[in-house]
């Protein structure tokens, strides 16, 4: 390059800003020229509109539907239209709708928790959408001439960009966003740029020599699919004799011992001793059935299988425990099946018991109208809980004792530790306190009660946001006028709940998932874009106690910058493991292990 194309007016690219847009066109954009076309010719190409919104009843839509292949489950954006210059598709998102019943050409979809005004006829589009990176090793990028003119040419070609480090890259992506990354690296005096993607594929590299050698922070040639250090979580000298076990105030969390591939999209999971031989099984299930295996240094060895016995059931809960005694576990499948009800969307509990008979899952019971869980009592002994579903509210009371009478399974009294609660999953025994209950609400909002009179003692200062993995139907008792006539409610969005678990032996702490959204300052941060992130969803399992008068946070993991499903514990090797079951923006699952 001349030196005439590196004297350019010095300008701060490390500051978001108003959209700044040169006339005449800069003669820094010739240089740059096939960079900022491969951008333009990678950027997703399928992000057309695939529907609109035609109503809007409370906290459903109803929707015109412009893509075939879409299914139940799939998630869609509405765009905002807050970013100059920006096409539509790759502007931010302002709403997330769910899609839970298509009909030909129409659907209905729930607004997402964290969605703000939707409006009426916005074309909706996938969740996914492109996001060019810019990162760059050098120490003080904005003093060299050619850095400042690349960013000149993005901007003068209108290509939102964020600048982004390598921990920021590493640690993943708002849910929905495939970036491109075009990575501007100094190794000595030799400069390189490549525009890549997270699988290092290369759609575009050059390279040029100066005459010093730039200051850099880190080595040439980054690779974005290493992990990246936990987002958060404060290093600390005890870090390494903390575990999950060891309740001891407000952990940093724990080590990764690494993270297995999923080939299928997974709901739940539980380890149980499926065999009666030593060690526990992996059990997964999944909207097919359920599947057995056995973890053994990050590889899934496969045991058993079963297959639902309806295409359409819908996988809520799933527990284990021997409670007919025979020396292997039961697994407690609690299923639904969609049906119609006089024109109303509804759901019917269709739960299934299994257990292992000669290497073959077999039912021991099959259709049970009950939700199941087992939890464990302030002696550390198991129990297994049962729940009804009301006619038109999502649990009936009272919660009940099952279990294995005279051979055979039945519903036994009321559980008196739990007289008022309104739903088996949504509660712990505290083991601090013979009359506590520590309490979970579907806002994510935790209170403790005594479980005596049921009067509130205390409330939990964090709230732990809305888990709506796994969404089913359920009529209401008489349809519903919203904004006049024409707009009708016959059935509510109900939402299985979070994993809730007390584990006496794990410090006496009480575990559940964190959903939450983090506005991170530190992303908004340095560059000339026409893109300002507006924050990266974080899911994390947290560790409470109630004790000495105060709710609190024994225990915390590293924040994933992806969705948890589910978690479990067991033991590997003669260590402790918690596994969590996660999923990423591409909708692919993995197995997350933690010691």
């Amino acid at each position: 390059m001349t030196k005439r194309k590196f004297i350019l007016s010095i300008v701060s690219v490390f500051l978001f800003a108003t959209p700044i847009f040169f006339s005449p066109p800069l003669q820094a954009a010739g240089p740059w020229q096939g960079l900022t076309q491969a951008i333009q010719s990678h950027l997703n190409q399928g992000n057309q509109a695939v529907g609109n919104i035609t109503l809007i009843q409370g906290q459903t839509a109803i929707i015109n539907l412009l893509d075939p292949q879409l299914t139940i489950g799939s998630t869609l954006a509405v765009k905002g239209n807050s970013l100059p210059g920006v096409p539509l598709p790759l502007q931010d998102n302002i709403a997330s709708l769910r899609l839970i019943q298509i009909n030909g050409n129409q659907a209905r979809a729930t607004i997402l928790p964290g969605s703000r005004t939707t409006p009426v006829g916005a074309p909706l589009f996938p969740l996914a959408h492109n996001r060019v990176y810019l990162y760059t090793n050098l120490t003080t990028p904005q003093t060299l001439p050619p850095y400042q003119d690349l960013t000149r040419a993005l901007q003068f070609n209108r290509i939102p960009f964020a600048v982004k480090s390598w921990e920021q890259i590493s640690a993943g992506d708002i849910p929905g966003i495939r970036p491109l990354i075009v990575a501007f690296e100094a190794a000595g005096s030799l400069i390189t740029c490549r525009l890549t993607d997270r699988d290092q594929n290369i759609f575009f590299q050059n390279s040029f020599t100066l005459n010093f050698a730039p200051p850099s922070y880190r080595p040439a040639g980054a690779n974005w699919s290493a992990p990246a250090p936990a987002v958060n979580v404060t290093p600390s000298s005890e870090s390494s004799s903390r575990s999950f076990t060891q309740a001891a105030g407000p952990a940093p969390g724990t080590t990764p011992a690494g993270s297995i591939k999923l080939k299928t999209p997974y709901k739940r999971l539980v380890f149980a001793d499926y065999d009666s031989q030593p060690g526990q099984e992996l059990i997964l299930l999944s909207d097919q059935g359920l599947e057995v295996y056995r973890l053994q240094e990050l590889k899934t060895i496969p045991i058993a299988r079963y297959r639902l016995p309806y295409n359409d059931m819908i996988p809520l809960h799933l527990d284990a425990g021997d409670f007919n005694h025979n020396g292997r576990d039961e697994l407690y499948l609690t299923l639904g099946r969609p049906l119609l009800v006089d024109g109303k969307a509804d759901t019917k509990l269709s739960s299934i018991i299994l257990e292992n008979d000669n290497s073959t899952l077999k039912p021991l019971g099959k259709d049970y109208p009950h939700y199941f869980r087992v939890i464990e009592q302030r002696d550390g002994k198991q129990v297994l809980l049962v729940q009804d579903m009301d006619q038109y509210k999502q649990y009936k009371l009272p919660i009940r004792w099952g279990g294995y009478y005279n051979g055979k399974f039945s519903v036994q009294k009321e559980f008196a530790q739990a007289r008022d609660v309104f739903s088996l999953y949504n509660f712990n025994l505290s083991p601090f306190n013979p009359e506590h209950i520590l309490i979970i609400d579907e806002e994510g909002n935790v209170a403790g009660f005594n479980g005596k009179t049921s009067e509130k003692l205390i409330t939990a200062d964090n709230k732990y946001g809305v888990f709506d993995e796994t969404a089913y139907p359920q009529k209401l008792k008489s349809i519903e006028y919203q904004g006049g006539f024409s707009l009708t409610k016959s059935s509510e969005i109900r939402f299985s709940a979070r994993r809730f678990v007390k584990r006496n032996s794990y410090g006496e702490q009480i575990f559940l998932i964190k959903k939450d959204r983090v506005v991170m300052p530190d992303l908004v941060d340095k560059g000339l874009s026409l893109v300002v992130d507006e924050g990266v969803k974080h899911d994390q399992v947290i560790g409470l106690q109630w004790r000495n008068g105060e709710i609190h946070e024994s225990w915390k993991s590293p924040k994933f910058p992806r969705d948890i499903v589910d978690f479990a514990f067991t033991s590997e090797n003669g260590k402790e493991v918690m596994v969590i079951l996660t999923r990423n923006q591409d909708g692919k699952y993995s197995l997350e292990l933690l010691h």
